[in-house]
């Protein structure tokens, strides 16, 4: 016979290997789940452009940005990011107490497309903490690299652009769940050229916000055009990686 006590010291004995062995099923199978080489995801966010119609002035007269990325994970440190973004801008030189030649004023309306190839850094090793012990769900993380932007002002007078851009940035990500992630961004991209803000019409006098004063003889560097987006995306993790212990 067992006595009372011996069956409930059992009792507990079987119930705390229970509770071990489900435990350890559980960190067996997390352990299994951050295994992707990629991600796959949507972005939403505003665009805001920096230039002769808009000095200095963060989301003045800000459109609507929506995309897709790509982001392959080297690690949990390195990634390249490929993104793909349908973005507005607009501006209005009568927002600001600028004086143009002859007291012109120019108003424009832009909108264009934005593919960028970006290297990203995580500031802290970014994934599942069951994949590897040094993983963090969060991390900020910052970026550059290099995209084309294709625009028009939606004028049929106004011919197709295609220009080169150096976006450059920061962001934060989450890991939501096992394979889903959740990130802000911004991104600054400068182009190389000045006729960004060039509305297109037949009135010569919209024309002068490529370079308004006339300037020769000095760098264009700092007279380009540039703009700004800032996004929220939320991607899938995809392609699963070897699991290594």
């Amino acid at each position: 016979m067992i006595s009372n006590g011996k069956k409930m010291n059992l009792r507990k004995i079987a119930i705390f290997i229970a509770i071990m062995f489900s435990t350890s099923l559980s960190y067996a199978q997390y352990g299994q789940l951050d295994q992707y080489r990629a991600e796959l995801g949507v972005i939403g966010g505003a665009s805001f452009y920096i230039g002769d119609a808009n000095p200095n002035k963060l989301f003045n007269r800000s459109g609507l940005a929506i995309g897709a990325l790509c982001r392959y994970n080297f690690n949990p440190r390195y990634a390249l990011k490929l993104s793909i973004v349908h973005a507005e801008v607009a501006g209005d030189t009568r927002d600001y107490p600028n004086k143009f030649p002859h007291d012109q004023f120019m108003a424009f309306k832009r909108s264009f497309w934005d593919v960028g190839l970006n290297f990203e850094f995580n500031f802290v090793d970014y994934g599942l903490p069951g994949y590897s012990h040094d993983n963090k769900w969060f991390s900020p993380y910052i970026f550059i690299g290099a995209g084309f932007t294709s625009s028009s002002a939606g004028d049929s007078s106004d011919s197709f652009r295609l220009n080169f851009n150096m976006p450059f940035g920061a962001g934060v990500k989450l890991k939501l769940n096992y394979r889903f992630n959740i990130g802000l961004e911004w991104s600054m991209h400068t182009l190389f050229v000045d006729d960004f803000d060039v509305a297109g019409y037949q009135d010569p006098l919209f024309d002068d916000l490529d370079n308004p004063y006339g300037f020769e003889g000095i760098s264009s560097t700092k007279n380009n055009d540039r703009y700004s987006i800032a996004k929220v995306f939320i991607s899938i993790d995809m392609f699963k990686r070897k699991h290594c212990k």
